[in-house]
Parts: C-alpha cells; structure tokens; sequence
C-alpha cells in the first residue's frame, strides 16, 4: 500500500508539471522600443515586438523629414527601412521569425543622411 502511495504521488507530481508545461505556451522576446528625440520631440520611433521577426518605423512629429530604422537580423548585415510619407505613418519589415531581428535603431532622415539613435535596441534574439 506506501508502494502504491508513492507512486500516486509521483504520478500526480508529473501530470502537475505536464499541465504547467502544456498552458504555458512557447517562449517569446520581449518587445523593444528605439526613440529618436530631437529638441522638445520624438521624431522616430522604431518596434520589434512578439518574436521580433519584425520591426516596424514610425514618423511621430509632423516636421517635414522621413524615417527609418537600421537592423540586424541574426543572420545577414545591416539592413534599413525608410518611411517618408509623413506624421502618423509607419513602415514595417517582413515577419521572418526564422531570422528575427537582434538589434535595431530609430533614424531621421534629412537631405538624404540617416541621423540615427547612437545606440541600439537589442531584442535579446
């Protein structure tokens, strides 16, 4: 009978651990933010969020310049995204969660040069 008891337990244990691993669902990075502030405003914003297989630019202050954000995949060199079309628009990569992001900066382009965010966000990728 303690043979059976323990064994109970041991079985009632496993299925514990069972049913914690099956809710708690596949692991994910946490989403990062790069702001570019010039003066009184931020003027970029750049996101990589979810499994950061993406990241995503946006143009936060109406002052006439463009966006973009300078990537890194885990594989592959530095790579840019551009947005120019203006206050509340935004510009996203590909969602490649084979090859996510691992570091990225929010930039302002002006006459064509890329004023970027000394450092960058690492997503932990």
């Amino acid at each position: 009978m303690t043979k059976y008891r323990k064994t109970g337990r041991a079985l009632t244990a496993g299925a514990a651990l069972l049913g914690a691993l099956a809710l708690s669902g596949p692991a994910h990075a946490a989403d990062r933010t790069s702001i570019l502030a010039y003066g009184a405003y931020t003027r970029a914003q750049a996101v990589s969020y979810g499994a950061n297989g993406a990241v995503r630019v946006c143009d936060v202050h109406a002052d006439g310049y463009g966006v973009a954000v300078h990537y890194y995949r885990k594989v592959g060199n530095r790579q840019t995204l551009s947005d120019s079309k203006g206050n509340g628009t935004c510009s996203e990569t590909t969602d490649i969660q084979s090859n996510p992001i691992t570091l990225f900066t929010a930039c302002v382009v002006i006459d064509s040069v890329d004023y970027c965010n000394t450092s960058y966000a690492d997503t932990g990728r």
